[in-house]
């Protein structure tokens, strides 16, 4: 099946499960406002509506992007943060799918993080709050309303390369799934870290 149908069909099958639920009770348990047939909602620097019952994104959005709006807002149970953070491959399922992004991750960190300045700038552009941590430097970007990725660096020196990690909040399985979760770092990873 060409990539463009399979996610053609994708988006199909996730509009198809939003319809199954009612639009106030998605709004409380993703934590988005519903009005005049959209849920409104923030991520990554960006208001977004997203239309119900037809599952139109505005202002479009990278496609894998918007399906995985999509499978937020039809997943979401509400269960609140814990604020208890994860590695990806500590996820549900994540043994596989989840630590091979892991690893992904702390290399795309290793080799792209040379400009503190500008991770900052773009950290900041996309919504994130520092935080204070352990690491060099820690944002939370908000992925979406209950679903914050937090980002930790420890920046190179004499000694030392560059290393860092993406972490979810150990909720996350409440709203989206490991292929959605792997998406959404990958999502990161590109935004943070491409030239």
């Amino acid at each position: 099946m060409p990539k463009n149908q399979m996610f053609t069909e994708m988006k199909k099958a996730a509009v198809a499960r939003l319809m199954e639920r009612n639009p106030l009770e998605i709004a409380r348990t993703a934590d988005v406002q519903y009005e005049n047939g959209a849920f409104r909602l923030e991520s990554l620097g960006k208001t977004v509506a997203v239309g119900y019952p037809s599952g139109a994104v505005a202002p479009s959005l990278a496609p894998w992007w918007e399906l995985t709006l999509l499978h937020y807002l039809a997943q979401a149970d509400g269960a609140p943060l814990t604020g208890r953070l994860l590695a990806f491959g500590a996820l549900k399922d994540g043994m596989a799918r989840g630590m091979d992004f892991d690893r992904k991750a702390e290399a795309a960190m290793r080799n792209c993080v040379s400009s503190p300045e500008k991770l900052r700038q773009r950290c900041a552009e996309l919504g994130g709050a520092e935080i204070a941590a352990a690491a060099d430097y820690a944002v939370r970007l908000p992925f979406l309303p209950r679903y914050p990725v937090t980002l930790q660096i420890w920046f190179a020196d004499e000694e030392f390369a560059a290393s860092g990690r993406l972490l979810l909040d150990e909720s996350a399985g409440h709203y989206l799934g490991m292929e959605d979760a792997v998406t959404v770092g990958e999502l990161l990873l590109e935004l943070l870290f491409a030239k």
